[in-house]
């Protein structure tokens, strides 16, 4: 077979067309895992969120997040002064969602839950705190970076 500019070209076209299907294959089957999935109620709900964390502006003494590296674990302070919390803490990363960790607020006698940090991987984590004090609702974020000795 005599090889020209004709057989060239088809090659070339067709190759590009397996990899236009190929990518869109496979970029179907990817999960990114930055999107919330229920984005829309969240758009929806936002003035409720808005005052979340408007009543967290306002606290005197917020929420303070730490890291202890000693005890490989994560303190989350709750101020005193507005009775006692309930809610969730969520832990997640920007890169994955499979690491991601909703946690209940179940505070010691000072305000003060402890996060287990052994089994989460090194980095930078986003905290999500949604919590309510005596019929208030509050709403703080928080960064912290995990370093395992």
């Amino acid at each position: 077979m005599k090889f020209n500019w004709g057989t060239g070209i088809a090659l070339v076209y067709g190759l590009f067309a397996i990899t236009m299907v190929s990518v869109v294959i496979l970029s179907q089957s990817h999960d990114p895992g930055l999107v919330s999935k229920n984005y829309y109620n969240l758009d929806l709900n936002y003035q409720e969120h808005y005052n979340k964390k408007q009543n967290a502006a306002n606290l005197e003494v917020g929420v303070s997040v730490k890291f202890d590296a000693v005890r490989q674990v994560i303190l989350v302070k709750f101020p005193q002064n507005v009775g006692a919390p309930a809610g969730s803490i969520k832990c997640y990363r920007n890169d994955t969602v499979a690491s991601d960790t909703t946690l209940e607020i179940n505070t010691d006698q000072e305000g003060t839950m402890e996060i287990p940090a052994r089994h989460l991987t090194a980095g930078l984590w986003n905290l999500e705190i949604d919590w309510q004090a005596d019929g208030t609702k509050f709403f703080n974020e928080a960064l912290v970076t995990i370093i395992h000795a």
